[in-house]
């Protein structure tokens, strides 16, 4: 995904071989629920996840990342929207975590080359 071309979630695209919304966030509580082992590369976004979810709730966190992916907030903006003004920075690590995820989703489906 370059910056140009947006988040390709299914829900934009109605393209059915990208992820949808819906598994976005189920890896996010999956992973938050569970998260990798430290010394894993991308460890860190489980963590921002979870923490998110231990400050603010899992309806928030939800929030930001459709705010992000499925509405085209920054994710400053998804932030300040889903836990307030001064906490927009949760809405910067969940953003990033959610679009990794989506990119991980997409690597397994194949489906990277789609636009």
């Amino acid at each position: 995904m370059d910056a140009n071309e947006g988040y390709r979630i299914q829900e934009n695209t109605e393209i059915p071989s990208h992820s949808s919304i819906d598994a976005v966030i189920s890896r996010a509580l999956e992973r938050a629920a569970d998260p990798r082992p430290d010394d894993y590369p991308d460890g860190h976004f489980d963590r921002y996840v979870r923490d998110a979810i231990e400050q603010f709730g899992e309806d928030d966190v939800v929030d930001c990342i459709r705010l992000t992916l499925v509405d085209g907030y920054t994710h400053r903006m998804a932030g300040t929207a889903a836990f307030g003004d001064d906490e927009y920075v949760w809405g910067i690590h969940v953003g990033v975590a959610a679009t990794a995820y989506l990119r991980g989703l997409h690597q397994e489906r194949g489906s990277t080359g789609d636009s």
